[in-house]
């Protein structure tokens, strides 16, 4: 699905393999990180309406997407030292950088690991953020590859109108529904190696120096304090459980995620 017209594409070389990017906007450079089955076009709501103050730049992570998919290299090491290359390629000067789920995850090892690169990072739902599954890591890629090759099976149309009855709701926004479902088509199998160990994203919080916002879902009290325990390991940090919010929090809730962002962004 084409982004809006105000967006360019681009594609670099970085960490050995081609990644491709997009990019609207002037200013001080936000770069989003996205989560797994999706690509660097499913920031085009939020990165639009960023891009009247900042200059954004989405990516689509390896075998996402139009960016390389080798066989190998979808630990969180090496897609830390993706997205590094990525900011060092494009030249960026003290990046934002922001990440859903999988992207998350790498976003806050990057800044763990690099403390010097970001001026502040933010976290959408980050995946095993407190924990691992207790599945095992085959079971977790077989779940993935079952998962991809059932969405690949439908049409577009079924995908989106599936996605409104798992959802639950209808007051998603078309277009990133359909642009989600879309990036399911240009997911390698190979994606599926993510589902391995890593440690919590809790744990990357203690080596983080920038001031950071974490986006959480909705959940439970015990939950809640918990998360916010987690919170905690920040240097300087903010969490926010976004009420009435699933998984993809600016999906569920646009409006009051993105005003929490525009918050933290201004602060910076």
């Amino acid at each position: 699905m084409d982004l809006p017209d105000e967006w360019t594409a681009g594609t670099v070389s970085a960490n050995g393999i081609d990644i491709r990017y997009y990019r609207a906007g002037s200013g001080d450079p936000v770069v989003l990180a996205h989560g797994m089955y999706a690509d660097g076009r499913c920031w085009a709501r939020l990165g639009s309406d960023l891009a009247d103050e900042y200059e954004v730049v989405a990516y689509d992570a390896r075998g996402h997407g139009r960016s390389d998919a080798p066989e190998t290299g979808y630990d969180i090491d090496t897609r830390v030292a993706d997205l590094v290359g990525l900011v060092a390629e494009l030249g960026l000067d003290d990046p934002v950088l922001g990440g859903h789920s999988m992207g998350a995850a790498t976003v806050a090892w990057a800044a763990a690991e690099h403390p010097s690169l970001p001026r502040g990072v933010f976290l959408e739902d980050p995946s095993r953020f407190r924990g691992t599954p207790e599945t095992s890591v085959e079971a977790a890629r077989e779940a993935g590859r079952e998962r991809l090759r059932e969405s690949k099976s439908r049409s577009v149309e079924e995908r989106v109108e599936r996605h409104y009855e798992e959802a639950g709701r209808d007051d998603h926004d078309e277009a990133q529904v359909r642009r989600l479902a879309v990036a399911t088509d240009d997911c390698s199998p190979h994606v599926v190696k993510i589902a391995q160990e890593h440690p919590p994203v809790e744990r990357a919080f203690d080596d983080v120096a920038c001031r950071t916002l974490v986006l959480r879902r909705d959940v439970g009290v015990d939950d809640r304090v918990e998360d916010l325990r987690a919170a905690e390991r920040l240097a300087d940090g903010r969490l926010v459980h976004v009420p009435d919010a699933g998984h993809h929090v600016f999906l569920d809730e646009y409006d009051a995620a993105a005003a929490e962002l525009r918050t933290f962004l201004r602060r910076l």
